[in-house]
């Protein structure tokens, strides 16, 4: 089974979702079609899979590399610039390419809908245990994670077409000071 997820990530990355078919993905994996379908009954069963395992790793990978950030640093920016870094990553582009199939595809959409709304629930749980979160309104909090969240992602699909780094990085480094100021319990 994690062959197939491997496998599926990889394609869908490289050659997008629509053209990430069985046959390719069994291709990469080094199984059968049967052997695919005795773990996924269907195709949109493993692309969901996909989908849950994409955003398992992206949590998983943020909690690690912020345990590792050295220690002399300020945690919000870091943890800003992770997140940055985390819709950056090109095992994000199976998470965009599925969402953007889902606005028009009704199994699909279906099948992401709570999946989403979990990866976004653990997102905001994981971010409200970060040592600076409790200097926060939590409900603020919430909104500047999602907002970043938003930003970031909008800025990696377009950074695939056309980088700026240096306009980019002058957003980072706003969005670190307006949430720094715009999240914090009023006096």
């Amino acid at each position: 089974m994690a062959r197939l997820l491997d496998a599926t990530i990889a394609t869908v990355t490289e050659i997008g979702y629509a053209k990430a078919s069985v046959k390719e993905i069994c291709d990469r994996a080094g199984v059968s079609h049967g052997g695919l379908f005795r773990h996924f009954p269907t195709r949109l069963d493993l692309m969901v899979a996909a989908f849950e395992e994409v955003a398992r790793r992206q949590l998983d990978g943020f909690v690690e590399r912020f345990d590792q950030r050295p220690g002399d640093g300020d945690p919000q920016a870091e943890a800003l610039r992770l997140l940055r870094d985390a819709a950056r990553a090109p095992i994000n582009a199976v998470w965009f390419e599925l969402l953007t199939a889902g606005r028009t595809d009704d199994a699909l959409r279906t099948h992401l809908e709570p999946v989403t709304r979990r990866y976004y629930d653990q997102i905001e749980q994981l971010a409200a245990q970060l040592p600076f979160a409790e200097d926060y309104d939590p409900r603020r909090f919430a909104a500047g994670v999602r907002l970043a969240l938003h930003l970031f992602d909008g800025e990696a699909t377009r950074r695939a077409v056309a980088p700026e780094p240096e306009a980019e990085d002058a957003v980072l480094a706003l969005v670190t000071d307006l949430l720094a100021t715009a999240a914090r319990p009023a006096p």
